[in-house]
């Protein structure tokens, strides 16, 4: 029997979906005229929504980046396959934990049409309604930042279960997964398998035994990407 895994559809479209979220830091070179150097750190996750056509990723993602200086904070980019593009944090919710990114060009200004930089299909639909115990689902991201880059800068594919379906606390609605999880997954997109639908975003976690976490409700996220159209 062969023990090889195939992916489901939906799974691929998350892989699609999923950015990393990284900074250049400013290091001048007169030899080459340049201010920023080519050594990126990842620092987290995000993704496309497909019918919103925003890129979402966690607040406490790049909450450090917001009112530094660049020289201590860097310069924020998004990207996959070793190709990334200048980004600015356009809106930013705090108590809910949720961000929404906009792709700049080297003068700061938006990119026109710039939900182009995904293709349709690997764009993420929100759900709308809370998946019952035991749910498969299924999360895209780049855990432990620069550690597991390969050359292609391939994120990680991982699967657990919704443990409890919603725990609404004085600030947020969030739904407990049974998973593994590791820094660098902040902000990654959690679906449902069956639909492919995204039910929550990685936020809280690892706990101590680095199998539980707590994914920020789809309400959130409509909420801030709607916000970020309007």
């Amino acid at each position: 029997m062969s023990n090889e895994i195939v992916a489901q559809p939906n799974s691929q479209a998350v892989y699609g979906a999923v950015r990393a979220v990284g900074t250049l830091r400013p290091k001048f070179s007169p030899q080459q005229g340049r201010i920023f150097s080519d050594e990126l750190n990842v620092i987290g996750t995000a993704f496309w929504l497909k019918e919103e056509k925003v890129l979402v990723t966690c607040a406490h993602v790049v909450q450090g980046l917001i009112g530094g200086p660049l020289e201590l904070s860097g310069l924020l980019v998004v990207g996959n396959a070793g190709n990334y593009q200048r980004a600015t944090v356009d809106c930013i919710d705090l108590a809910h934990d949720i961000a929404v990114l906009k792709l700049v060009d080297n003068n700061g200004q938006p990119i026109a049409g710039q939900d182009l930089d995904t293709q349709a299909e690997t764009g993420i639909e929100i759900t709308d309604s809370y998946m019952p115990i035991s749910t498969q689902v299924a999360y895209v991201g780049f855990p432990l930042g620069n550690q597991l880059l390969n050359e292609l800068h391939s994120p990680t594919y991982s699967e657990g279960v919704v443990g409890v379906e919603k725990k609404q606390n004085p600030n947020r609605k969030e739904i407990q997964i049974s998973g593994p999880v590791v820094g660098g997954f902040s902000g990654s997109p959690v679906i449902e398998l069956g639909s492919g639908k995204l039910i929550g975003v990685v936020s809280n976690g690892p706990s101590l035994s680095g199998n539980i976490f707590m994914a920020i409700s789809w309400e959130h996220v409509g909420a801030i990407a709607k916000l970020a159209k309007s």
